[in-house]
């Protein structure tokens, strides 16, 4: 799923997604564009970002979401109300591009791409960063870090995940959220399995009972995607 590049070639993509960017940034500098504000720049820029998103030419997603927190970081000066506005939609995009990049939602019909990976965990440790600057809370701080554990551990990185996935474990507990905590469990125990580590704490299947359990409202969907998850990284692995 990573590596497809339909209609266009992911190179001839990727440069007119970007043209198409530089071309709205080069015309808010001339003034000839309706985007008055940083803000109204970036919400432009957004929205030729979310364009590409369902396309599954991931190579020209990403290199768009990058180019657009480019261009508003640049410009963005002091963290007045403006730029705090702008960045929340760079957090937001950059996040969601990331997310649709994650290969661990369903069953790939292409091979992954380790650079697509890394790119993608590139952009998720951006909107990480912002959600840090712009001091969104645990909840948000809990999301941002799993989106970074989870390429870690599409990239096999076991270890790394397993750390990141604990702090964002810590990020719900703080933000009271009982049943994302469960789920981070969840993303723990695949990553052990995965890694051969199954003598130390849960099992997915132990956790998939406590969710269960629960009784949350999203409990089912935690729980198919906790199991579609593991199937996917096995299969890599296989």
């Amino acid at each position: 799923m990573l590596g497809s590049g339909r209609s266009l070639s992911s190179g001839r993509a990727t440069r007119g997604a970007v043209g198409l960017i530089h071309h709205t940034t080069d015309s808010w500098c001339s003034g000839r564009t309706m985007a008055d504000t940083l803000a109204e720049l970036a919400t432009q820029l957004e929205m030729r970002v979310k364009d590409l998103r369902g396309t599954r030419d991931h190579a020209a997603l990403l290199a768009a979401a990058r180019d657009a927190g480019d261009q508003i970081e640049r410009r963005r000066g002091t963290l007045d109300g403006d730029a705090h506005e702008a960045l929340k939609v760079v957090q937001r995009m950059t996040f969601n591009a990331a997310a649709d990049c994650w290969p661990g939602w369903s069953v790939p019909d292409e091979p992954i791409k380790s650079d697509h990976l890394l790119a993608a965990r590139d952009l998720a440790e951006r909107s990480l960063d912002l959600v840090q600057e712009l001091g969104f809370g645990p909840l948000r701080l809990g999301t941002g870090a799993w989106l970074v554990g989870a390429f870690d551990l599409a990239l096999g990185r076991y270890d790394e995940a397993i750390d990141i996935f604990r702090g964002a474990r810590q990020n719900y507990v703080d933000a009271s959220a009982p049943g994302l905590v469960l789920l981070t469990d969840g993303y723990v125990a695949i990553a052990r399995q995965l890694a051969g580590d199954q003598a130390n704490g849960e099992d997915l299947d132990q956790v998939c009972k406590r969710i269960a359990a629960g009784g949350f409202e999203d409990g089912d969907e935690w729980i198919a995607q906790l199991r579609m998850a593991l199937d996917v990284f096995t299969r890599q692995n296989s």
